[in-house]
């Protein structure tokens, strides 16, 4: 048999060339990339959040029950500055002949649960995740009292605008909230404790 009709030897890796990596390296390389590791922990803790609100809101929490008459509260006292036609009873408040109830949707409650699961998730220490939260929430907390203010203030002068500005524009900007404060966090804590510290000689 010539040597033309052997067959040829089976190359093996080059030398210096890494042997093709197992499943469980693979999960591993994932693993270790920030943004894969991100959102694989971000989609079960978003699932947990809202499956405990869920349960919350079902039981009439009276943590949920406090939020609700806290807000109302709130919306009165930053209304009242600057009208005299506000009044509230319970979770009711009046603006003019406008009215509107106060619901666990109205609290901020859900979003403040998002924003958190987005820290846990995110590949940092606990001291920054605990300050992004406690820094956080309150944020996004203030700013959906503003937001129901505005949206009771467009449903006693503009009525035809409320659903629109409730259900389109305003939960939009509950979604930027969330991620503008998200970012925020990222930028002012996480970046800043990563960089190091110079030293002079």
């Amino acid at each position: 048999m010539s040597p033309l009709d052997e067959d040829p030897p089976a190359e093996g890796p080059e030398e210096g060339e890494p042997a093709s990596r197992g499943p469980l390296a693979r999960l591993r390389a994932v693993w270790a990339n920030p943004a894969y590791r991100f959102v694989i922990l971000f989609l079960p803790f978003l699932g947990g959040v809202s499956v405990a609100y869920t349960q919350l809101v079902k039981h009439s929490s009276p943590v949920i029950q406090w939020f609700i008459k806290a807000t109302a509260f709130l919306e009165y006292l930053l209304l009242d500055l600057f009208s005299s036609e506000v009044e509230i009873k319970g979770k009711m408040i009046w603006f003019g002949d406008f009215a509107v109830k106060i619901i666990d949707e109205c609290t901020g409650i859900y979003e403040m649960l998002i924003f958190a699961a987005a820290v846990l998730a995110f590949p940092t220490s606990w001291r920054d995740k605990g300050l992004g939260i406690l820094m956080g929430c309150p944020l996004i907390y203030v700013f959906n009292v503003i937001r129901i203010a505005m949206l009771i203030v467009v449903g006693r002068y503009w009525p035809n605008a409320f659903e629109f500005m409730h259900i389109y524009f305003w939960q939009a900007t509950m979604i930027v909230m969330i991620t503008t404060v998200w970012l925020l966090w990222i930028t002012k804590v996480v970046k800043h404790d990563e960089t190091p510290i110079s030293h002079s000689t």
